[in-house]
């Protein structure tokens, strides 16, 4: 049967006039009958497909393709349509052998190329999804659309000039290209101009507000702007359009989880085991490594979500890397070891005031230090200071990858820590690139990075016990007290402040959980509600966040019985003046899921005793590594129950209470937690021994350092 003769088919005519009218249910049957009649030709399948998928019977319009397909190998159109709905599906594989299949049997299809460039971008094969476009480009040139597509890709591969005026020049054409606004937004926030990254959102936005992707990368910036009911509209919208997407569903339940909306959260829940199911079978999947930490999972789910992760920076660095050999280092002696630290948080933030004294702390006799920044420049105290403890500080904002991986191999760093890990602000395809001999991640990501990249992880005895150790792809590196460094005591306070001053009851008992909204989950929140209703007049002071958080606490609060004035809420203030006021509580309760770092360290440091439960996983067992290492073992707690128990008796034996504070303060001045030198000595005894092994020629393998000198 010739087209000419198909086309005249009177059942097919008037299904095609219907179809063409957009009358696709009334078109269907008889689309169904013309198949029936020829059930050997594809052409009358593919148009029955057509039909179904634009009705949104995606099922069984994939069915029908590959019928198609199967029929009329040489059917570009079908090729087409059914690598387009592999792609949706995730199957990536057989979506591109369909795809190169369609552009191999219809080469002149702009659509054709244009597809295949992207299921190649996302599949991170940047080479091929650039020549894709470029051919889109040559069968339509100008073509808006497809230059930011391959703007996309050229910015993906490090060529970013070129990409921004390819971005610029689309939007010359067509100003209200939202995917070109998408793609200057991307870069904005890379190089922290957020108010100007919302602003091109907002434009791609109003103009095209049906985009899921726009949608959901406005959602995602403004949760990372702290507005979590402004990024919760957006992220409900982007799901609304795209139900299936993994991405928009993370960053919501994020945004529920910061403001403690757990019935909100709990709604999600399906759809989030969904993805860590995904993660478990290696796809890719929408919860961020670093989230995954603070959701109910397993530390198999948590490494698997990692292990997904990992493979997307070794394909980016990869493709960044573009096949050139790979980085060399000569074998030569050396007096000191050169250590090389990658951090965006070398600033007035949380990580930054851990690392404070470190730099300033290390031996130079045994080792030198290069500080790699990839953070903003706030002109805070901490940023000068670390520019003048290191002996080296180099600002990396302004390379790309692998420029940057580039420095770090020309400053001849024999061991790179990378401070980041799989955490907001991190390039982790710089280490991926392995620009040093001895690659390391440590202390922000508390778990395993899933990644082959990284030679050792460095961390304790308490926070990976031996049964958590086959989660980890890196080589374990314990220290011998807390992985957690710490400034040094005493600690730089504000000026001294009141309880009145700061809204808390003259004499009542001052629990207190600084630890930031996302970590408040509803079990932790119960319980403290019930060791609030077993000690009379007790007060629990929290982080103030947004006024809706608040609001959910306070109602969650008076749903256990709790009257709201029992809540108190501190507003942010400069870290000296919020460790003066830390020291006004009593008894600090540490979270659950993800417990207390830096906020931990803060409390103790601030003269008051904190209690933890010591769960299964990293970031629910680090309240126990510095408790431990200031001394205070006691209150490490197995369960919830001696949890509670232990809090209501502290909470109702202020004698009890005050020979605890007594005791750490005694122990604050010499505990192993804030002795920022003996913590340098220790780190500098791993660094010694990742050396030793690397120079034997042999694999990495893992380290403990004991107390005893020379270990």
């Amino acid at each position: 049967m010739t087209s000419s003769s198909a086309t005249a088919d009177p059942l097919l005519t008037q299904a095609m006039a219907l179809h063409k009218a957009g009358r696709t249910a009334e078109a269907e049957p008889l689309y169904r009958q013309a198949a029936a009649a020829h059930p050997r030709d594809g052409r009358y399948h593919y148009l029955l497909g057509l039909c179904l998928l634009q009705q949104g019977k995606l099922a069984e319009g994939r069915t029908v393709m590959a019928e198609t397909v199967a029929m009329a190998p040489l059917h570009a159109g079908a090729h087409y349509a059914l690598g387009r709905l592999l792609a949706q599906d995730g199957e990536d594989e057989p979506a591109r052998t369909h795809l190169l299949q369609a552009v191999a049997l219809g080469p002149n299809v702009a659509e054709h190329h244009v597809e295949l460039g992207n299921l190649l971008a996302r599949m991170n094969d940047l080479p091929g999804a650039i020549e894709a476009f470029d051919a889109a480009l040559r069968i339509a040139p100008g073509h808006p659309g497809i230059q930011s597509n391959l703007a996309t890709a050229l910015y993906r591969y490090g060529e970013r000039a070129t990409a921004l005026a390819l971005w610029n020049e689309a939007l010359q054409r067509m100003p209200n290209l939202g995917v070109a606004r998408l793609g200057l937004a991307n870069d904005l926030r890379s190089r922290n101009d957020l108010a100007g990254a919302e602003r091109e959102l907002r434009l791609a936005t109003a103009a095209e507000p049906r985009n899921p992707q726009i949608r959901s990368s406005l959602g995602r910036l403004l949760r990372y702007r702290d507005d979590a009911p402004a990024a919760i509209v957006e992220l409900e919208a982007a799901r609304a359009l795209d139900p299936r997407s993994g991405d928009t569903v993370g960053e919501l339940a994020r945004c529920y989880q910061s403001i403690c909306a757990w019935d909100d959260l709990d709604r999600l829940m399906p759809d989030i085991r969904a993805e860590f199911a995904k993660a478990l079978a290696g796809r890719e999947c929408g919860i961020p490594p670093f989230f995954a930490l603070a959701l109910p999972a397993t530390a198999e789910e948590r490494a698997a979500v990692a292990r997904v992760r990992a493979r997307q920076v070794s394909a980016q660095a990869t493709a960044e890397w573009r096949g050139m050999p790979p980085l060399t280092f000569p074998d030569r002696s050396r007096d000191r070891l050169s250590i090389g630290y990658l951090s965006s948080d070398l600033r007035d933030h949380a990580g930054g005031h851990l690392l404070a004294s470190l730099f300033g702390a290390h031996d130079r006799r045994r080792v030198t230090v290069s500080a790699y920044s990839l953070g903003p420049d706030d002109g805070s105290r901490y940023r000068r200071r670390f520019e003048a403890d290191a002996d080296r500080f180099i600002d990396l904002r302004d390379l790309n990858n692998v420029e940057a991986a580039r420095r770090i191999h020309a400053d001849g760093i024999d061991i790179l820590v990378d401070i980041n890990g799989l955490t907001a602000m991190a390039r982790t395809e710089i280490a991926a690139m392995r620009p040093a001999p001895v690659v390391a991640t440590w202390l922000s990501f508390p778990g395993t990075s899933g990644a082959d990249f990284y030679d050792y992880v460095i961390v304790d005895g308490i926070v990976v016990p031996a049964a958590s150790e086959r989660f980890y792809a890196e080589r374990l590196c314990r220290l011998p007290h807390s992985y957690q460094v710490n400034d040094r005591w005493p600690p730089v306070l504000g000026p001294a402040t009141t309880r009145k001053a700061e809204g808390l009851p003259k004499e009542a008992m001052a629990f207190c959980s600084f630890c930031t909204g996302y970590k408040i989950e509803r079990e932790t929140f119960r319980l403290w509600m019930s060791i609030l209703h077993r000690v009379p007049g007790s007060v629990l002071w929290l982080m103030a966040g947004h006024d809706i958080q608040l609001r959910n606490l306070r109602a969650a609060a008076a749903e256990a019985g709790i009257a709201a004035e029992r809540l108190i809420f501190a507003p942010h203030k400069p870290k000296p003046d919020h460790l003066a006021r830390m020291g006004l509580a009593d008894l600090m309760l540490d979270t659950f899921t993800y417990g207390g770092h830096t906020t931990i360290s803060d409390t103790l440091a601030a003269g008051v005793p904190a209690i933890t439960r010591c769960g299964d996983d990293f970031p629910a067992r680090v309240g126990a590594s510095l408790l431990s290492a200031v001394g205070l073992d006691e209150l490490i707690c197995e369960d919830s129950r001696s949890y509670e128990a232990l809090a209501v008796r502290l909470g109702s034996d202020r004698p009890a209470l005050g020979r605890l504070k007594a005791k750490l303060a005694a122990a604050l001045p010499t505990a192993p937690l804030f002795d920022t030198d003996r913590f340098a000595r220790d780190l500098e005894r791993a660094y010694a021994e990742m050396w030793r092994i690397h120079r034997e020629g042999g694999p990495p393998r893992p380290i403990r350092i004991g107390e005893e000198a020379g270990l």
